[in-house]
C-alpha cells in the first residue's frame, strides 16, 4: 500500500490488504488523514483490496468526522460494506 497527498486529495494505491497494510503504512495514513486540508480520499490506483481497506475507510471517516469525499472505492470494498451493513457509510 502507498499513500500520498496531491492537491488536498489523499491518493491510495497498490494492494490494500491485511498483508500489505503494515503498522507503518497505517500510521502514515492516519497522520495524512489528520491534516486539515484533506478533503477527499481517492482509491483509483488500488489494485487489490480486502477488509483492511474497509478499516482504512472507517478510520478516515472517524478522523475526518465523515467530512471527506470517498472517490473510486473498489468494488470489493463496496461488497464488503454491504455485507457488514455499512454500505451507506462508504458509498455516496
Amino acid at each position: 500500500m502507498n499513500s500520498e497527498i496531491r492537491n488536498g486529495v489523499l491518493h491510495i494505491g497498490g494492494e490494500v490488504t491485511v498483508k500489505t497494510v503494515t503498522n507503518a503504512a497505517f500510521g502514515q495514513f492516519e497522520q495524512q488523514c489528520r491534516l486539515k486540508d484533506i478533503s477527499a480520499l481517492d482509491f483509483s490506483a488500488v489494485s487489490r483490496a480486502d477488509s483492511a481497506c474497509v478499516s482504512l475507510l472507517l478510520s478516515a471517516l472517524r478522523l475526518k468526522n465523515a467530512a471527506v469525499e470517498l472517490r473510486h472505492v473498489p468494488e470489493s470494498v463496496r461488497a464488503l460494506a454491504e455485507l457488514y451493513e455499512i454500505k451507506d457509510w462508504v458509498t455516496p
